[in-house]
């Protein structure tokens, strides 16, 4: 079963919620409850997707509970598609009435002023069909990549619909003390911060939801003017005209009349596909002559071509865009990646196994003087050590590129990092890179990045050196010439030497860098540390 955003959504909440955990009793039982999950897992789960499922769906139950029903709260994903589902009940409904409500009020026909037939097409048909085109088109500009990345939240419609839905719907069940919003409200303010905040990462799997509620209302809208259309035709004696102050005349509005119907007037009548040139002229109304002289055969020849140009030119293409829609956000969802860095980690824990050690030579890889008391071994370090491999739960080795100060690491620190890097993130170190970390300085080296083979770059700093502005920039500068699939680990450490590269997760510096670089907005760009 494809991932849907209902499980994206709580995905990265639970992920989120497990990162934020800061005592180390916590922490552990985390990561035990982790491996438990993987070691139920593994013998279904051979790719990343399907472990990450099995995980959620291990996580939904400790919150939920067997029959679904233990929660005190709901989890965001829960609470999203709650609201979906309603506000999409919603705008069907209001959808149908408008349209409805709107096409039945513009057929009010007393018998002495017939409905203008020009006006009718150009509110119902014509009308329509530019706001089709017009979003055709921005579509197209989004596929060209033309449009900015900041177009989505610009956007007037896709910014109504997300401010009734993220804000405006919360406000109506927090007045009414809903069910859903009691359970619900710390998972509803989530998933608004991650619409906000999150905008980039989630930009796709936002946009097309989006978009299918307006296509849903406009769709419905339209369906709706024909429903009533045709029941007042069906309940009501119609009489239709036209006239024009302009010196139009009945040949001109027969020629314009043909070329709309072009669309089924090759497999229909022409007495159902359209209005006859004589019809035409029948049905002309001059004001000073009144409706008396007209006959009413000429004044009824017009509704199955006002209905046939709703159908084809207003029902039709919105739901062509609402299929499109559909399909689009599934193609989307399908893409999803769970490599990205947040969710590696989490594939990795869930294949490691925690040693107490207390000498070096218990852990071969990672070697000095100083002793070790506890370390985490993940699994494909050390195949005599490690009964299972990453490539059981399609999660294989990948090459990076370690960039790393020009004169700070002496090799002895490179290679303790280098098995640190393979132990805790699953990456062979393909090369090491000496930066000056200056943009205009480093050229060719992101040059040598930008055309590597490599799947990632590690950036290697001292933890106790803030991220500057200069340096940030180059961080920025560095991302945005690696390839799309291509991520950028951050790796801080506490010194340059060999003894003292671990950092602690409560350190200070180390929730600045972390600060630092959610300023940049990137969800490619991963700080982490040196156990």
């Amino acid at each position: 079963m494809a991932i849907i955003l209902k499980d994206i959504i709580d995905l990265d909440y639970l992920v989120s919620r497990d990162e934020a955990l800061k005592s180390e009793k916590e922490i552990r039982l985390r990561d035990d409850r982790d491996r438990r999950i993987y070691r139920q897992c593994r013998e279904t789960c051979r790719t990343p997707e399907a472990v990450l499922r099995a995980w959620l769906e291990a996580r939904r139950q400790e919150i939920y509970g067997e029959d679904g029903q233990k929660a005190v709260v709901l989890l965001p994903g829960t609470v999203f598609s709650s609201l979906y589902s309603f506000m999409v009940t919603a705008l069907i409904f209001l959808g149908v009435f408008s349209g409805l409500s709107l096409a039945c009020s513009f057929l009010a026909y007393h018998g002495t002023r017939p409905v203008n037939a020009a006006l009718f097409a150009f509110l119902f048909i014509v009308l329509q069909g530019i706001l089709i085109l017009v979003t055709v088109f921005f579509l197209f500009r989004r596929r060209m990549k033309i449009r900015s990345e900041k177009g989505f939240k610009d956007s007037m419609v896709h910014t109504v619909m997300s401010f009734l839905f993220f804000y405006g719907l919360p406000r109506m069940l927090k007045k009414t003390n809903s069910r859903l919003f009691r359970k619900g409200r710390d998972s509803l303010e989530y998933t608004t911060a991650l619409f906000r905040m999150k905008n980039r990462e989630f930009q796709a799997l936002f946009f097309w939801p989006v978009f299918i509620l307006t296509s849903v209302f406009a769709f419905c809208f339209t369906l709706g003017a024909l429903g009533g259309t045709f029941f007042r035709v069906i309940v009501s004696d119609m009489a239709f005209g036209w006239q024009s102050t302009l010196m139009a005349t009945s040949q001109s509005v027969y020629g314009l009349v043909s070329r709309i119907a072009l669309p089924w007037s090759w497999f229909m009548p022409e007495s159902i596909a359209h209005p006859s040139l004589a019809q035409i002229e029948g049905s002309r109304i001059i004001l000073k002559d009144g409706i008396a002289v007209l006959a009413t055969r000429d004044l009824v020849s017009w509704w199955p071509f006002l209905c046939l140009g709703i159908l084809f030119y207003a029902v039709l293409p919105r739901a062509a865009l609402l299929v499109t829609g559909l399909l689009a956000q599934y193609h989307v969802l399908r893409r999803f990646d769970p490599d990205r860095p947040v969710f590696r980690q989490l594939l990795i824990r869930m294949q490691s196994r925690n040693l107490d050690i207390d000498s070096p030579k218990d852990f071969p890889e990672i070697r000095g003087p100083a002793p070790i008391h506890r370390e985490e071994l993940h699994v494909g370090q050390n195949p005599a050590l490690a009964g299972d491999s990453p490539q059981a739960a399609g999660i294989p080795f990948q090459n990076a590129l370690i960039l790393a100060p020009q004169t700070v690491y002496s090799d002895a620190a490179m290679e303790k990092i280098e098995a640190h890097i393979r132990a805790h993130l699953f990456l062979d170190a393909q090369e090491r890179i000496k930066a000056g970390f200056d943009p205009d300085q480093d050229r060719e080296i992101f040059t040598r990045i930008k055309n590597s083979p490599a799947d990632q770059v590690v950036l290697v700093h001292e933890v106790w050196q803030p991220p500057i502005r200069g340096l940030l920039y180059y961080i920025r500068s560095l991302k945005s010439v690696m390839p799309e699939k291509m991520h950028l680990w951050i790796l801080l450490t506490g010194d340059a030497g060999p003894e003292n590269l671990g950092v602690e997760k409560t350190d200070a510096n180390f929730e600045t860098w972390k600060r630092a670089v959610v300023t940049l907005e990137d969800p490619g760009i991963t700080v982490t540390r040196v156990v």
